[in-house]
């Protein structure tokens, strides 16, 4: 049986797979889910709502080395329940690359 090649990366800041609390707040809701991965510009996460592409919001992670950390955010693309965030603005520097 012959596998499927892997995909490479294509973005030019890869993500890390992290799973993390994050709460996101978004006009006046505020939901709770976990990060998928996280990256220098981004952010994947799973959530139980729907959020629409283009939303802003601020996402409050909970990383485990740290406290609470609020970054803003874009909803860039929506995938069911799995949201894809652009940060806008200043990073932390805990999610610059992690070696």
């Amino acid at each position: 049986m012959v596998s499927a090649p892997r995909l490479q990366e294509l973005r030019r800041c890869p993500r890390n797979r992290v799973s993390w609390p994050v709460t996101v707040q978004a006009g006046n809701r505020s939901i709770q889910g976990e990060t998928l991965d996280v990256g220098p510009r981004g952010a994947k996460l799973r959530l139980d709502e729907r959020l629409q592409e283009g939303d802003l919001a601020t996402l409050r992670f909970t990383p485990p080395q740290g406290r609470a950390v609020d970054v803003h955010a874009i909803v860039w693309r929506s995938d069911v329940d799995r949201p894809a965030f652009f940060f806008i603005g200043a990073v932390p520097a805990f999610l610059q690359p992690l070696h």
